[in-house]
């Protein structure tokens, strides 16, 4: 069965497409449920699983940054996980005191990524939307699983990650127009397409 990535659109069709160009909007929704199913394989498994992502704009964002973290303004991801997790390194493991989960795949939690925020990260990072929204997914998904950068240690392993999941994302999706300067080729995001 294994990963299954339910989009909730708070934005419209338009702005989406609007912000994925050259990509058309469906184009984009399959290379972010690649991004959420390979990191939830490279962090959890294979095993069945479930993930809410939704797309919206700021003053969504900003509202669920207030009432859920107590910040004010909006912030690039939100996650809300369902269960409580232990790190073995890299890999997420569910902890003891998580329960037995119901049978069929495993509801992960939910990410949220506000576009009008990732818009904003990638023109002053001069790369491109559609790879600024997929590092989004995939940073959002890692802390569905527990991951966080609060340490140095917590961040390297948390950066590894998501350096792995990129690198396999670049191999695989090679019809994606990524851009030259763009998070895949950059220092601190190296990740090379083996061409």
């Amino acid at each position: 069965m294994g990963c299954t990535v339910t989009f909730h659109d708070r934005i419209g069709h338009d702005r989406i497409e609007q912000a994925v160009e050259p990509l058309d909007a469906r184009a984009a929704l399959a290379l972010l449920e690649s991004a959420v199913c390979e990191t939830v394989h490279a962090a959890f498994g294979k095993q069945p699983t479930e993930v809410e992502l939704t797309l919206a704009g700021d003053a969504a964002m900003e509202r669920l940054n207030f009432d859920h973290m107590g910040e004010r303004g909006p912030t690039d991801v939100l996650s809300f996980p369902l269960h409580e997790w232990a790190l073995n390194g890299r890999e997420s493991h569910l902890t003891d005191d998580d329960g037995v989960a119901p049978p069929g795949p495993l509801l992960l939690g939910d990410v949220v990524i506000d576009i009008d925020q990732a818009l904003r990260q990638a023109a002053e990072g001069d790369w491109g939307v559609t790879e600024e929204i997929v590092l989004l997914a995939i940073h959002g998904t890692l802390h569905l699983l527990g991951h966080d950068h609060a340490e140095m240690d917590e961040e390297e392993r948390m950066r590894a990650l998501e350096h792995q999941v990129l690198g396999v994302l670049h191999r695989r999706h090679r019809d994606v127009p990524w851009q030259p300067g763009s998070l895949f080729d950059r220092a601190g995001h190296a990740v090379t397409s083996g061409s």
